[in-house]
């Protein structure tokens, strides 16, 4: 099989591309912006303020462990990104709320997130955007289910 026929590679590709279009706008920071997931998140809890998000509803969002989230909104905390509070009557769930410091610095990424978009889609039609993101939700739950797939074990 070619790679370009290959759904893996070509995912692959794309996210390559991506990233290095992003990154050469916006070198990588450091501290816990610095990585693509934690912007993501970031953008994602900005864009939702209005809602009460608590770590596991990020988790479900970006299919990440709950270790990995964990370290991540600490992180965030500490540098001043996202606040923690308590919801009343559930002493385990904490609300994630983003600072205005956090609000601040994703003003400046949506107009540049809005240009990137309109960059991918250029020259494609809104019938053929539905359909590649149809499927590509079909391949996220594809590989999200908990079945193993076949793969021989050499003794």
């Amino acid at each position: 099989m070619e790679p370009r026929d290959s759904i893996g590679c070509t995912i692959r590709t794309l996210s390559n591309l991506l990233r290095r279009k992003f990154m050469s706008a916006h070198p990588p920071q450091k501290g816990p912006l610095g990585s693509e997931t934690a912007g993501m998140i970031m953008g994602y809890l900005c864009d939702h303020a209005d809602k009460q998000l608590c770590q596991h509803d990020v988790e479900q969002v970006f299919c990440i462990r709950r270790s990995t989230a964990s370290r991540l909104f600490t992180a965030l905390e500490r540098d001043g990104m996202v606040e923690r509070r308590g919801i009343p009557g559930d002493g385990r769930r904490k609300l994630l709320v983003p600072t205005a410091k956090a609000l601040a610095i994703h003003a400046e990424f949506v107009v540049y997130q809005q240009a990137l978009e309109s960059c991918m889609a250029e020259g494609i039609s809104q019938e053929e955007l539905q359909a590649f993101l149809q499927t590509a939700r079909k391949i996220e739950a594809n590989l999200s289910r908990k079945s193993v797939f076949p793969i021989s074990q050499k003794e």
